[in-house]
């Protein structure tokens, strides 16, 4: 891996992980993600924004920020009335909003699929180590958010 790689593209990706890292962890033990997390990664996230791209990065992925909270509270509620249970914790929607900062609109896709493909593949694990999974198995999506937040970033910096 050459050293302009390592620098254009993982880099930027590891940036958020001193709080992607504790959010997962707390997640996994508590099942609550800290508004304080959440809205530290939104403020980094604006701050990379504005860095990079002035007043218009920093009014872009704020606004872009705000769709995407829209859009998953919107989905949450949608959910929660169809089925009767909440399926996406509202820490995870402040999340999947404070990402958005960092990746955009156009990122998230990328994290929310990277996302589901590692908590089905969690959910696997606990199958095959003989753990009844079933519709009401609850599993912490922080982690797997966090970890679709680095995939989209480091899909992003590569192209």
């Amino acid at each position: 891996m050459s050293a302009a790689l390592l620098a254009g593209a993982v880099l930027p990706a590891l940036l958020p992980l001193p709080l992607t890292l504790p959010a997962s962890l707390i997640d996994l033990r508590s099942r609550i993600i800290p508004d304080a997390l959440n809205l530290a990664l939104l403020l980094l996230g604006l701050s990379v924004a504005a860095w990079r791209e002035g007043a218009w990065g920093l009014g872009s992925a704020l606004a872009e920020a705000a769709v995407a909270y829209a859009l998953f509270r919107s989905l949450r509620a949608l959910h929660a009335r169809l089925t009767g249970r909440i399926g996406l914790g509202l820490g995870d929607v402040k999340f999947i909003a404070a990402a958005a900062a960092w990746t955009g609109l156009a990122g998230l896709p990328v994290l929310i699929l990277a996302a589901s493909l590692s908590a089905l593949a969690g959910l696997g694990l606990l199958a095959l180590a003989g753990r009844r999974v079933g519709r009401d198995t609850a599993l912490p999506f922080g982690p797997f958010l966090a970890l679709g937040l680095h995939a989209a970033l480091l899909v992003g910096a590569a192209g």
